[in-house]
C-alpha cells in the first residue's frame, strides 16, 4: 500500500491506496462528505475506504480538497450549438458564484446579529446560526470560526467582563468573511475572524435601561421601595441554583445566626434561555402558594458575565418582582455589577453578593436582639422612674399632712375659744340684767331671786362644763383620725409592693426569654432534619455507594438511552473523578 499526505478543509489527513481501494485516516470532522462521495467506515481498520472506479480521479479530487478538476466539455456538433443556447455546469456555476461574491465583497466586512443557535464544536472548527438584531425576522446566515479565532472570541469576551463564551441569544459586531461553502450542497457562509465585545456591552446595558424606563413610566419602580419589612424577620424564601454557591455563601455570611431563621429553598435555573421561564415560576410558588407564609424573599446569585447575568434585565421579571406584595432582596454577581431587578427590588445589600446577603440577616438579628435588650431596660427603668414618683409623692403628703393636722387643730380651737368668749360675754349680760332686775324687785323676794340667781348660775356651770368636755372629746376625736391617717401611710408596706412589682417585671422577662429560646430551639431541630434529608438526596453519597452518573459536553445529567446515544462524547462521573469517553462511530 502506498501512502500520501492530502488537506481538506485545512486538515493534514493520512491516505493510503492500492490498485484496489483508498482508505483515509483520522478523517473523522469530514466523514459526512466521504459519505456522499461512496466511502464506508472500516472498524477493523479505523479508516474510511472506497473502491473507485477511477483511481486517479478519486486520488485527484482528494488532493483537490474534495473538487475534482472541471473535466472538458465535451464538444457538441453543428446541430447542438445552434439548437441550444451557452450554458454552465453545475460546478461552473458553483465557482463563478464564488467569483461573484469575492469581487463584489471584498476582504472582510462588519456585521451586526444575534446568535441563533447552540454553538456546534468539532476539531478544526466550530458551527453556529446568525440571524437578524429583529426578533421577527427569521433570515440567518450559517457561520463558521476557526478553532483559533474561537478562542482569542473567547479571551477577548471574558475579559471585558461581557460573556464567559460565545454562545447563543449572544447579541455580536462581528468581522467576517462571505464565502461558498466547500460542501457539495451550494450555500453562502460566513467565516468568523473577530468580534468587538463593546458592542455586545452596550446592548445588555441597553436593555437594562429600556426595562428600568418601562416600569418608571407604569409607576410600578419603586412599588417594593414601599413596603415594609417585619420586625421579627424568620420565613425567607430563598430563589437561587442548588449547583451554585450561593446558598453556601449566604450560610457563611450568617455564621452562627443561620438556625435562626427558616429557609424555604427554590430549586432555580439563573441562566441560560429557560431562566426567565424558572425565575418567574419560582416568584409565583413563593408568594401564591397557600401553605407557604413568608416575610420576604431572597434571589441570590453569584457572580458571572455580563450576558449571563442579562436574564436579571428581562421586562417581565423585573414587573413581577415590583408587583410582588411580599418584599425582594436581590443579590446578584459581583459589587460592581447592577441589573434592573436590584434597582426595582426592596432593597439590595452591600456588598451586594450572597454573602453580604447574609451578613445583612445577621446584623439584623443582632440589631433587634440589642434591640429588645434595651427595650426591656427601659421598661425596668420606667418602672423604677414611677416607682421614684410615687414615693416622693408619699414622702411631700406625709410632711404636709401633720402641717394640715395642726392646722385644723388650730382652727377648731380658735372658733371654739370664740364661741366661749361670745357665750361668757352674753352671759355675763344676762347675769347684770338679772341683777338689775332682781335689785328692782321688792325687798321681800330677796330670798327667792338669790336661789333663783344661784341656780342660774349653776345652770351656767353645767353648761361650760359640757362645752369644755365636747371640747376635749373633739380633740380626742381628731387626734384619733391623725392617728389612722398616719397607721394608712405605710411606707414599709409601700416599698415591700414596689419591690413586688419589679420582682414580677424580672420574672415576665425570664419567661419571655425561655418562651424565645424554646421557639430557636424548635427552629434548629427543623433545620437539622431538613440539613439531613438534604444530605441523603446529595448524588456525592449516592456516588459513594457505587453508582456512576453519564454526563452530556454541558456536565447535564442524560437520563435516556435514547439521548445517550445520539451523543458523540460522554463522560462518566465515579465518587474520586470524571471520565470522558468517545463513542465509536457506526457505518
Amino acid at each position: 500500500m502506498k501512502w500520501i499526505k492530502v488537506v481538506i478543509h485545512e486538515r493534514e489527513l493520512n491516505v493510503g491506496f492500492d490498485e484496489n481501494s483508498i482508505h483515509v485516516y483520522n478523517a473523522f470532522p469530514i466523514k459526512d462528505d466521504l459519505k456522499l462521495r461512496g466511502y464506508r467506515w472500516e472498524p477493523g481498520d479505523k479508516s474510511w475506504f472506497i473502491a473507485p472506479v477511477n483511481l486517479e480521479k478519486e486520488l485527484n479530487a482528494l488532493k483537490n480538497n474534495l473538487c475534482p478538476p472541471a473535466e472538458a466539455p465535451i464538444p457538441a456538433g453543428p446541430d447542438e450549438v445552434s439548437r441550444f443556447p451557452h450554458s454552465f455546469s453545475v460546478i461552473e456555476l458553483r465557482n463563478r458564484i464564488d467569483q461573484l461574491i469575492k469581487e463584489g465583497i471584498r476582504g472582510n466586512i462588519w456585521i451586526r446579529g444575534v446568535v441563533a443557535s447552540e454553538i456546534k464544536h468539532y476539531q478544526w472548527a466550530s458551527y453556529f446560526d446568525l440571524k437578524d438584531e429583529r426578533e421577527r425576522s427569521d433570515v440567518f446566515f450559517r457561520v463558521e470560526v476557526k478553532k483559533n479565532h474561537l478562542l482569542q472570541i473567547n479571551l477577548n469576551l471574558k475579559e471585558t467582563g461581557v460573556a464567559d463564551r460565545l454562545e447563543k441569544d449572544l447579541p455580536v459586531f462581528c468581522l467576517v468573511e462571505v464565502h461558498l461553502s466547500l460542501r457539495n450542497v451550494v450555500d453562502v457562509r460566513l467565516n468568523l475572524r473577530d468580534i468587538l465585545p463593546e458592542f455586545t456591552q452596550a446592548k445588555i446595558r441597553n436593555q437594562r435601561d429600556i426595562t428600568l424606563e418601562k416600569l418608571r413610566f407604569e409607576g410600578i419602580l419603586e412599588n417594593q421601595k414601599n413596603l415594609t419589612l417585619p420586625v421579627l424577620v424568620s420565613r425567607i424564601g430563598l430563589i437561587t441554583s442548588e449547583q451554585g454557591t450561593s446558598v453556601r455563601d449566604i450560610m457563611a455570611g450568617l455564621g452562627p445566626f443561620k438556625n435562626h431563621y427558616d429557609f424555604t429553598f427554590l430549586d432555580t435555573r439563573m441562566e441560560g434561555a429557560t431562566a426567565v421561564e424558572s425565575l418567574l415560576n419560582a416568584l409565583d410558588v413563593m408568594v401564591n402558594r397557600i401553605g407557604i407564609e413568608l416575610d420576604m424573599i431572597v434571589i441570590a446569585r453569584g457572580g458571572g458575565s455580563e450576558q449571563s447575568l442579562s436574564v436579571f434585565n428581562d421586562y417581565r421579571l423585573c414587573q413581577r418582582i415590583c408587583t410582588a406584595k411580599i418584599p425582594v432582596i436581590t443579590a446578584i454577581g459581583h459589587e460592581k455589577d447592577l441589573s434592573a431587578a436590584e434597582v426595582c427590588s426592596h432593597l439590595t445589600p452591600a456588598p451586594s453578593t450572597p454573602s453580604g446577603v447574609g451578613k445583612y440577616l445577621q446584623e439584623r438579628f443582632f440589631g433587634l436582639q440589642t434591640t429588645l435588650v434595651e427595650m426591656i431596660n427601659r421598661l425596668i427603668q420606667f418602672f423604677l422612674m414611677a416607682h421614684s414618683l410615687e414615693i416622693e409623692k408619699l414622702t411631700a403628703l406625709l410632711q404636709v399632712i401633720p402641717g394640715q393636722i395642726s392646722q385644723l387643730h388650730k382652727f377648731k380651737k380658735e372658733g371654739f375659744l370664740y364661741l366661749l368668749r361670745q357665750f361668757e360675754h352674753s352671759a355675763r349680760f344676762v347675769v347684770r340684767e338679772q341683777e338689775k332686775s332682781i335689785s328692782n324687785i321688792l325687798p321681800g323676794i330677796f330670798h327667792k331671786n338669790q336661789l333663783i340667781h344661784d341656780r342660774a348660775r349653776f345652770s351656767i356651770d353645767q353648761k361650760a362644763d359640757f362645752i369644755l368636755s365636747r371640747m376635749r372629746f373633739q380633740n380626742q376625736q381628731a387626734a384619733k383620725q391623725a392617728g389612722q391617717t398616719m397607721e394608712k401611710l405605710d411606707f414599709k408596706k409601700r416599698r415591700r409592693e414596689s419591690r413586688k412589682c419589679i420582682s414580677e417585671v424580672i420574672d415576665m422577662t425570664g419567661r419571655i426569654f425561655n418562651r424565645c429560646e424554646k421557639l430557636i430551639q424548635g427552629k434548629d431541630q427543623r433545620l437539622s432534619t431538613l440539613h439531613n434529608l438534604a444530605l441523603a438526596s446529595d448524588p456525592g453519597q449516592i456516588l459513594k455507594k457505587g453508582f456512576t452518573l453519564a454526563l452530556d459536553d454541558q456536565n447535564r445529567v442524560i437520563s435516556t438511552l435514547k439521548r445517550f446515544e445520539t451523543l458523540k462524547r460522554a463522560r462518566l462521573r465515579f465518587q474520586d473523578g470524571i471520565s470522558e469517553i468517545l463513542r465509536k462511530e457506526e457505518k
